[in-house]
């Protein structure tokens, strides 16, 4: 919904500005991430599943209107085109014991998501008919997840079984920094 009580109609996006934020509110960039170990082994219920090992180029796409929030109060609606992350996982042969995923960058980004929210995600190759920047795609877009978690430039999914004391967080990678003065990022 707009500052206005309205609703952005599907498939527009709605950018806000930092006329929308707080005065002092601090801004987010993505920084380097942080020396965060990769999941232990006895948290893996299956190896790292490579997006080219299972010939992610090959899934039928589907689109999906999914509205994304920044961490920075930026929010906006986008169609997205990509493989759902639930045929990923089917043809990866994931273990019904897993309960969290962990989507990773090849530069060592990392979100660990809920694997029932995960699934109603799509790996997007394409927003609002437009094709991402090579370095974007696939990007993790899941409805009601946080925009810090929609991964770009997804190249592998780990799936992992936790218990309900264990943090998914401890799995994660984000390389969020504060800073007053920084750019805003997506």
């Amino acid at each position: 919904m707009s500052s206005d009580g309205s609703r952005t109609p599907r498939g527009s996006r709605r950018r806000s500005t930092s006329r929308d934020r707080p005065p002092n509110a601090p801004t987010r960039r993505r920084a380097d991430p942080p020396a965060v170990s990769h999941p232990t082994e006895t948290s893996r219920t299956g190896p790292a599943v490579s997006l080219s090992e299972i010939g992610f180029d090959r899934l039928e796409p589907v689109e999906r209107a999914v509205e994304i929030r920044c961490a920075t109060g930026d929010w906006w609606t986008a169609d997205w085109r990509g493989p759902p992350v639930s045929a990923v996982v089917d043809r990866a042969a994931v273990p019904p014991e897993t309960t969290h995923l962990v989507f990773e960058t090849a530069d060592g980004y990392r979100a660990c998501l809920d694997v029932h929210a995960a699934l109603d995600g799509v790996l997007a190759i394409a927003m609002d008919g437009e094709p991402l920047d090579a370095a974007e795609r696939p990007r993790l877009v899941c409805p009601g997840v946080e925009g810090i978690r929609t991964v770009k430039g997804v190249s592998a999914v780990v799936p992992v079984s936790l218990s309900c004391d264990e943090d998914p967080g401890e799995l994660e990678a984000l390389g969020i920094g504060e800073s007053d003065d920084a750019e805003t990022a997506e």
